[in-house]
């Protein structure tokens, strides 16, 4: 006869533990910290503007919020603010850098975990949802690289969850809601796209147990308004974006395909790929262990606030991509932090079944694989990532080591790889060996873009990642070829730089 789910009460955790277990999580990306700069988002970023003065430097920090704008379309001071001080701070020294993102990874550990905690999940799922959250590879390019936006807000956002759900226990509500609001405005800051974490932040305002909705909104009505108002910011934006748009930002697209393919994002994002055992054999030792349609009526009288707000932050994360084109593991977020919430559901089941059940103890093997799947693949990833950078460091250095008279370069790379010859570019430049330099893809169609200045100098020499051959006119001589290995060896990053012959 089934034995009837019990769900455990989860005790209190200090403080002190959810640091170290955050920390001990965070670890996992402790060999990014000798990963150079890598080419994805930092050349114009990690340098200092060498202003001379806290004036010059706040002039030229708001010169690149607009400038950003103008480019591209989003509007991120906050994130900037980030980015700058940063700059002034480290010097451009890659290690500082990256003990600054990886503290920035400790501190998102932290609040996911303590999100969990006040979700009042078990704490073996709520460690192990946090792990798998972190550790997903789909999402890592958050903490490989030094500058995406999701890495600086994400703190933030979930700060912001929590604090809702304090304020809605607290009898002094207001110092959660104010510290509420701030942080979601400075998440809102890095991205505009974390506005799909407001309706999540509003609900848990009102219903911190999903219960009594219009009762908590008559209630707490003026605390909800104030917290909403940070969604003034976003929709500001939007409407001026839509209405001064022009060539070179963000432009729409098929919003079904980009809605098909933000659902293989938020699928990758959950690592079904390892993972989908696990998760199953952990529903069937909850349904083995419970009743059926009663259980499924205990998960939602106990758990109907993480239910329902996973639904919003699932359904506004993804459709606040669908007017973009174009999908990154990073998009994931924050829709995926829904998915999370009803992972940790799950698994908190799963931790109040007694060790005795076969089922349960199936499943937690499954599990821990699974998560040790996770951790290698993770590792995996950061050592390709960082692969490929030292690749391009070889590549900088050599240029920066060549003649004075060669300086007119071109980059022949596939489409996604063409912004790292821009940032190569801002590298050189920055670092005071400017190059006249210019960009094509792989069938020799030119790439103008408007961050690099035009060059009408003759091409005399070409870089092609991964390439054999230049696909311009002329005859090519090879020159060097660069390598970097990864993988113990089994893989390897390579580009070669050539000469044309004169004619």
């Amino acid at each position: 006869m089934p034995q009837e789910i019990v769900t455990s009460i989860p005790q209190k955790k200090s403080f002190s533990s959810i640091l170290l277990w955050a920390a001990l999580i965070a670890c996992l990306y402790l060999p990014t910290l000798a990963t150079p700069f890598d080419f994805i988002d930092d050349g114009n970023l990690v340098y200092p503007s060498h202003s001379g003065s806290l004036a010059g430097d706040v002039k030229y920090y708001w010169q690149q919020v607009v400038a950003n704008y103008e480019d591209l379309g989003p509007f991120r001071p906050t994130l900037w603010a980030h980015w700058r001080v940063e700059a002034e701070l480290f010097n451009a020294n890659p290690l500082t850098w990256r003990a600054a993102r990886l503290f920035f990874t400790f501190l998102a550990a932290a609040a996911f975990l303590s999100l969990m905690v006040e979700l009042r999940f078990a704490w073996p799922a709520a460690i192990l949802t946090t792990a798998l959250a972190m550790w997903n590879p789909f999402r890592n390019e958050i903490w490989t690289s030094l500058t995406l936006s999701e890495g600086v807000a994400m703190p933030y956002a979930i700060v912001a969850l929590i604090c809702a759900l304090r304020a809605a226990r607290s009898e002094k509500p207001w110092r959660w809601d104010i510290a509420g609001l701030l942080c979601m405005l400075v998440a809102l800051g890095c991205k505009n796209t974390f506005a799909a974490a407001l309706p999540a932040q509003l609900f848990f305002r009102v219903s911190p147990d999903g219960r009594n909705v219009i009762a908590g909104v008559r209630k707490h009505w003026l605390h909800a308004f104030v917290l909403g108002c940070a969604l003034l910011l976003p929709v500001g934006h939007y409407l001026y974006f839509v209405s001064h748009w022009h060539a070179g930002q963000y432009e729409g697209g098929d919003k079904w395909k980009q809605f098909k393919e933000m659902l293989g994002v938020e699928k990758g994002a959950v690592s079904i790929d390892f993972m989908a055992a696990g998760y199953i054999l952990t529903l069937v030792a909850v349904f083995a262990s419970g009743s059926g349609r009663g259980c499924a009526r205990k998960v939602w009288n106990e758990f109907r606030a993480p239910l329902i707000a996973g639904a919003m932050l699932l359904v506004f994360g993804v459709g606040i991509y669908l007017k973009i084109v174009g999908v990154s593991g990073r998009y994931a977020m924050p829709a995926v932090w829904g998915l999370d919430m009803w992972i940790g559901i799950l698994l908190t089941l799963l931790a109040a079944i007694p060790w005795r059940d076969a089922w349960k103890r199936i499943a937690a093997v499954a599990l821990c694989a699974g998560l040790v799947a996770v951790a290698v693949s993770n590792l995996g990833r950061q050592n390709k990532f960082a692969a490929r950078a030292r690749l391009l460091w070889q590549v900088v250095h050599y240029v920066e080591a060549a003649p004075p008279a060669e300086k007119s370069i071109a980059w022949v790379a596939q489409p996604d790889d063409i912004q790292e010859g821009i940032h190569i570019y801002w590298h050189l430049d920055a670092r005071g060996y400017p190059q006249d330099f210019s960009l094509f893809t792989t069938d020799g169609t030119p790439r103008p873009h408007h961050e690099l200045p035009p060059n009408n100098e003759p091409l005399e020499f070409a870089l092609t990642p991964g390439n054999t051959t230049v696909p311009l006119p002329g005859k090519w001589d090879e020159v060097r070829t660069f390598a970097q290995p990864y993988w113990f060896g089994k893989r390897s990053f390579t580009c070669v730089y050539w000469r044309k012959e004169a004619e």
